[in-house]
């Protein structure tokens, strides 16, 4: 395999990719991007990064882990540049971002009008996003066709690949986007699926699907957001509900042993739990919820082998987070980020 696991944490390879990454925020274009994706620095960290994300498949030597490798090392030059983009719901800020700002525009603004753009990567290019960044490395950019193809892929490595190219590929549709909110005084959010818009009024420009949300209800990621009595109300969309119980239920039905389908229930329940925490009104549907869960789990794992009890993801106890969240820009940048923090920014699983 072509990963690197000659990784020096502290002061070696990742203080030497972050540093590069500072210079190449500033940059005003882009030449030698392919001489940098040599380093051993940049090898080393995209090691390091496919080890810690996708350890099963670089233990068992797969395809995928080389996939990851190379597309962690594109992300890291790439992070940065794309960096600059306004409006950009960045792949480490929390999903409590998203809501937080549709909050403030409802609550503050009274804009209720929620207008998107889907974003289809069938038809993703690169040309158009390279010339606004400026990047004229030529063998960077054909690396970077190579890679393209992966975005097509529903599973982690086309999510991942998303996240690598998103910021470049959509460059061109999100500074027109930013043009039209700016005009219209509307709020612009926008990651590598879809431009979304917050509004008084809707404005007909370009293809904008427009819905009232004091008349009917919206999905936005994993959650069902409304207007009523000038407030904004979210709830987990019908559809995660419905794959949590699915999840669970195919899990005890497996003939895996008690405390494998315990860690297969609490990463579903935490995966729910990771959207849902960020909405006010998703804590109820926990609580009607977790009844369901603790009747099958205890009759299907708790019976079969009691001390597993103490390891049960309880909803009911868990945590809510509810307070307005404001992404760092400046996360790459910023030197008062320490080196652990600065690793998670990688994962690609949101």
């Amino acid at each position: 395999m072509g990963i690197q696991r000659n990784f020096r944490p502290g002061q070696g390879d990742i203080a030497l990719v972050r540093r590069a990454q500072r210079s190449l925020a500033l940059a005003g274009e882009y030449r030698q991007l392919s001489q940098i994706l040599g380093r051993d620095s940049f090898q080393a960290v995209a090691g390091t990064l496919t080890e810690k994300y996708l350890p099963r498949s670089v233990a068992k030597d797969l395809v995928l882990a080389d996939l990851a490798h190379e597309i962690y090392l594109h992300w890291l030059l790439l992070a940065p540049i794309a960096g600059q983009a306004q409006g950009y719901w960045r792949p480490w800020w929390s999903p409590g971002a998203v809501l937080s700002w549709a909050r403030v525009h409802v609550h503050r603004y009274r804009k209720t009008y929620l207008g998107r753009i889907r974003l289809d990567w069938d038809t993703a290019e690169l040309d158009t996003g390279a010339q606004s960044f400026r990047i004229l490395d030529e063998h960077f950019l054909a690396s970077l066709a190579n890679i393209l193809p992966q975005t097509h892929v529903q599973t982690l490595r086309g999510q991942l690949a998303r996240y690598a190219l998103g910021g470049l590929v959509w460059r061109s549709q999100a500074g027109q986007a930013l043009e039209w909110a700016r005009a219209s005084r509307s709020g612009l959010m926008w990651w590598e699926n879809e431009i979304l818009f917050l509004a008084r009024k809707p404005f007909e420009i370009g293809a904008i699907a427009w819905v009232d949300l004091r008349d009917r209800a919206a999905d936005i990621l994993e959650w069902q957001v409304r207007v009523r009595d000038e407030k904004l109300t979210a709830v987990m969309r019908p559809e995660a509900l419905s794959r949590l119980k699915s999840s669970i239920t195919r899990t005890l039905e497996s003939d895996g042993q008690p405390h494998f389908k315990m860690n297969q229930i609490n990463a579903a329940i935490a995966g729910f739990h990771h959207w849902g925490k960020y909405a006010f009104d998703a804590r109820r549907q926990a609580i009607e919820l977790e009844p369901w869960i603790w009747r099958r789990v205890k009759r299907g794992i708790i019976q079969v082998q009691p001390n597993l009890k103490s390891s049960y993801f309880n909803l009911k106890n868990a945590k809510w987070d509810t307070a307005l969240r404001y992404g760092r820009v400046s996360y790459l940048l910023d030197r008062g980020v320490t080196d652990d923090q600065w690793l998670q920014i990688w994962n690609p699983r949101r």
